[in-house]
């Protein structure tokens, strides 16, 4: 894991609350009421997160009006897949396959490629730390996985990014090189509003493609007892509206 990916884990909850919780004990040493206070409202809020209510509200609303129309005018040209994730694979050479989110993202792409006709641009950088040249990339594992299981070779790799932003820019630059500025983008729901608006900076039309949309939850009493599910939901929910503030501030 790079320096950001660790400055990240630590800052985004439930880590980041923990570690609030704990600095709450230790001021609660000299300055009691204080410290106390913090504590309980970190755990307060660690509660509220691992409530499945709270991320599945979360995911929801960011997948909402999503520009799921092609343009009549400008119709897509091109499949784009951006990477989310990869695993290492435990054998006598260590390889890489496409993790579990990026997986659903190639098998969605490769139907829509499928049923188009469309080329297909793969998205996503090194793995790890390791920028050597002959270190896998994300790009490049889907490709072999896109090629070799679903039969469906991609066009272009774009294989330097790092960060959804630099998905956009270095994707849009390979496809203005052939013409192209309007492409159907492939992602989960939550990451395509935040995905979309990237390229959108750089000149490229979005139509999206979700994976798995996140539907309104019920409201049923279950949806309020704590889990570990509910808490990785709350963690794709700040992540991404964390993401898409930082990305409007940028732009």
């Amino acid at each position: 894991m790079t320096l950001t990916g660790i400055l990240k884990t630590l800052a985004m909850p439930p880590v980041s609350l923990l570690l609030l919780a704990l600095a709450g004990l230790l001021l609660a040493i000299r300055w009691r009421r204080l410290g106390w206070g913090i504590s309980l409202l970190a755990i307060t809020l660690l509660l509220v997160l691992a409530m499945p209510i709270t991320g599945a509200v979360m995911l929801a609303r960011l997948s909402a009006d999503l520009p799921r129309t092609p343009p009549a005018t400008q119709l897509p040209a091109a499949v784009v897949i951006l990477s989310a994730e990869a695993r290492a694979v435990n054998t006598a050479r260590t390889r890489f396959e496409p993790g579990p989110l990026t997986w659903e993202r190639l098998l969605a792409g490769a139907v829509l490629a499928r049923g188009t006709r469309l080329p297909i641009l793969v998205s996503g950088g090194p793995v790890g730390s390791d920028t050597s040249a002959d270190s896998p990339t994300l790009a490049m594992i889907m490709a072999v996985a896109l090629t070799q299981q679903l039969n469906m070779a991609p066009r272009w790799r774009e294989a330097r990014s790092r960060d959804t932003w630099e998905n956009a820019r270095y994707s849009a630059e390979i496809l203005r090189e052939a013409g192209i500025t309007s492409v159907y983008l492939v992602s989960h729901g939550w990451h395509l509003r935040r995905a979309g608006a990237a390229f959108r900076q750089f000149g490229i039309t979005v139509t999206a493609v979700p994976v798995r949309p996140d539907p309104w939850p019920a409201f049923q009493l279950e949806e309020f007892v704590p889990s570990l599910a509910g808490w990785q939901a709350s963690f794709y929910g700040l992540h991404e509206w964390i993401g898409g503030l930082y990305y409007a501030w940028r732009t």
